[in-house]
């Protein structure tokens, strides 16, 4: 009683924020006292949303989150934990505000980017501070004098096979996560709070080569038995197929359990993919073990084994090899009454007969043409960055070289054209947001894909 005494000894808002801690205005909230004290002193509407929020179960941090806006109180207020609790439920502009940290007398352009395409924007905005939300990002290592400030849990995937000296490149990272895929060394002494995930190491031993995976998917060879084509198949195990990113919105500590949308390497997958639109994928460990994959390597391969099976070939399971538990199962995927199956004709016995069928251009497509200057070409890995990119724009994306037009999101595609150093490419977009995927993907030929 003598807090509630205390709270409606007050007839203003700036003489309850003076007396009264953000925590102590919580609790009034949740003890309905609050909203009382708003309804009498004529503040109907913030006592509505404060009931509202109530009665709705909202968290401690989103409450605290609606009494700083009410009470005009920085968001300095709330602690980094409920700050990355709310941040995923509001709009962009409010997780602007969130993170961004002004300092004063520093005038360099600061961008907020949420996904890579936004990313290639910013730069080319010559954005000078920019903050990473959420996800994984690739980040170029030619454009110098650029801050990159991680906001939950960003990574940044590394995917150079030598070692990457970020302070000779002029480029600082803080509160970030990078993800290796080669056994490289990092010299950030200038950056702030960095975490290493290597996800260099071989865990599962040998596994197939992408030649012999593209040869089981071309289907059967001419003239080749049936019975050497299930052979070839059932042989091919711990095959790479795609990766996750485990995201605080899909891991539930207590359950020990995370949920999550698989990010497929191949297009071969497309079948599994429609299968799998409305399923729940979720993987359940010890909570130690949950703990340290979420904390130490958060980004994880997805390796499936091949079996044989009416004439089709079929994905038996699909699992991650996490260095520290060994192979986990993922629950929910693939049924065993339910195995999605691909045929293994589907490509016929050549790519080339697909690759010669040349679709229309729209009269409304964007285009642009360049030079491939990257020693190697474009080969596996930059393909997958490529298709990865231009994935995720809506627009439908073809890539015209050497007289052959073929779809841009398709990897097998894009890699049988052999696109070596000096072809000429011409990107090619249609849909609503042409402009930007035409201009982020003649960004990233250019860019050499970060090779020499």
């Amino acid at each position: 009683m003598e807090e509630t005494k205390s709270l409606f000894a007050f007839h203003s808002k700036a003489e309850l924020i003076k007396n009264f801690s953000l925590e102590e205005l919580l609790n009034f909230a949740k003890q309905r006292n609050l909203q009382e004290w708003l309804a009498e002193n004529f503040y109907a509407s913030e006592a509505r949303k404060v009931a509202a929020a109530i009665k709705d179960e909202a968290s401690d941090a989103a409450l605290k989150l609606l009494i700083c806006k009410l009470f005009n109180l920085p968001l300095e207020n709330l602690s980094a934990g409920e700050l990355e609790e709310i941040s995923a439920v509001v709009e962009k502009n409010q997780r602007r505000e969130l993170f961004i940290k002004k300092i004063p007398g520093d005038d360099r352009k600061i961008d907020f980017v949420e996904n890579q395409s936004e990313l290639f924007t910013a730069l080319q905005s010559d954005a000078q501070i920019i903050y990473l939300y959420g996800g994984e990002f690739r980040i170029p290592l030619n454009r110098r004098g650029v801050t990159y400030i991680g906001c939950e849990n960003a990574v940044i995937d590394l995917d150079e096979d030598f070692d990457v000296d970020f302070d000779a490149a002029e480029i600082f990272l803080e509160d970030l996560q990078i993800y290796l895929h080669h056994p490289i060394k990092i010299k950030a002494e200038q950056s702030k709070n960095l975490k290493i995930l290597d996800g260099s190491k071989k865990v599962l031993g040998d596994r197939p080569t992408l030649k012999e995976i593209f040869d089981i998917l071309r289907g059967r060879r001419s003239f080749e038995t049936s019975e050497n084509f299930k052979t070839r198949a059932e042989n091919l195990q711990r095959a790479a197929v795609g990766v996750v990113l485990l995201e605080n919105k899909n891991y539930n500590l207590n359950a020990a359990q995370f949920d999550f949308k698989p990010q497929w390497d191949f297009d071969y997958i497309s079948v599994l993919k429609t299968f799998a639109a409305d399923k729940k994928f979720s993987v359940k460990l010890q909570p130690h073990d949950a703990e340290s994959i979420y904390n130490n390597e958060r980004k994880l391969q997805l390796f499936a084994d091949f079996t044989y099976q009416g004439g089709k070939l079929a994905i038996r399971n699909l699992y991650f090899a996490p260095k520290t538990c060994g192979k986990v199962l993922i629950e929910g995927s693939l049924p065993a009454e339910e195995v999605s199956s691909i045929s293994s004709g589907g490509l016929g016995y050549g790519l080339d007969i697909i690759t010669d069928i040349q679709p229309i251009i729209p009269s409304t497509a964007i285009q642009a043409t360049t030079t491939i200057e990257n020693k190697l070409g474009i080969h596996t890995r930059p393909s997958a960055v490529l298709v990865q990119t231009a994935s995720k724009f809506k627009s439908k994306i073809q890539i015209k070289a050497r007289g052959k037009i073929i779809d841009g999101k398709s990897i097998l595609m894009l890699m049988s054209m052999g696109l070596t150093k000096g072809t000429e490419v011409t990107i090619i977009a249609d849909g609503s947001d042409a402009k930007e995927a035409v201009t982020a993907l003649i960004s990233l030929i250019d860019s050499k894909f970060g090779e020499i």
